[in-house]
């Protein structure tokens, strides 16, 4: 609510709307997960590769 009054203890990081962020997971656990497949990994290529084949 706002009453129109001065507040000289409010710094402009208080008017700040923070989101929650969850940290960044450390390169071994995204090698873990498996996230990024290598180039051999690609399914649409394959795909299409299995097309000209036939």
């Amino acid at each position: 609510m706002h009453n129109g009054q001065y507040n000289a203890d409010l710094t402009p990081g208080d008017l700040v709307a923070r989101r929650r962020q969850k940290p960044m997971p450390s390169e071994k656990e995204f090698k873990a997960r498996h996230s990024f497949p290598g180039p051999d990994d690609n399914r649409h290529i394959d795909k299409f590769i299995k097309q000209i084949k036939h």
